[in-house]
């Protein structure tokens, strides 16, 4: 095989890992499944990290002993929290450690379980779940605005959410409907 032959085949191969990596994040944002989760108020972890935003939600710690589902989860392993809509918000309804059926007006978010306080030995307790929507850069100079905004308990996020139960953040919002961010598709 000549270097020119080799060079061409690393080169269709580098493109077609990137051409799959856009697919896929462009097929999250173009899901019709789309639901809007308060941001509760944290306090940024890094200031030099520039406009990288740190976003924490209702649904990231589940008390086990009042959702109904599952109640035996591993650290690292996947949790799929059932939502339903509550007044143009969604909240968890239901968590299980498998894909749950999808009922009418609801949507299933997947996330992997941060630490959870459970045992066969033990009553159920409380579970942190990160679902990849928790951080992400901003251009420079919205970060900011964002971060205030979140301080005051004032911002929604509107995630897309797919088949599979895998979420990606479109767009972030005032409590007022002001969009101040918006995930574009490239």
């Amino acid at each position: 095989m000549t270097i020119a032959l080799r060079i061409l085949i690393i080169a269709a191969l580098q493109t077609a890992a990137l051409g799959y990596m856009i697919f896929d994040r462009t097929s999250i944002l173009n899901s019709p499944d789309v639901v809007t989760l308060k941001v509760k108020p944290v306090d940024p972890s890094d200031m030099f990290r520039g406009d990288y935003v740190i976003l924490n939600y209702d649904i990231t710690m589940l008390d086990l002993a009042v959702l109904p589902g599952d109640d035996n989860y591993v650290h690292d392993g996947w949790a799929y929290v059932t939502l339903g809509n509550e007044n143009g918000t969604w909240v968890a309804k239901a968590v299980n450690n498998k894909m749950p059926p999808r009922a009418a007006g609801t949507v299933v978010l997947r996330g992997r379980v941060f630490s959870a306080s459970t045992s066969e030995l033990a009553s159920p307790g409380a579970m942190k779940v990160e679902y990849g929507i928790e951080s992400f850069f901003v251009p420079q100079g919205e970060g900011k605005p964002i971060e205030d905004e979140r301080q005051k308990g004032d911002l929604t996020a509107e995630i897309a959410v797919d088949g599979q139960g895998r979420g990606a953040i479109k767009s972030l919002r005032r409590a007022d409907g002001k969009v101040m961010y918006v995930e574009s598709l490239f």
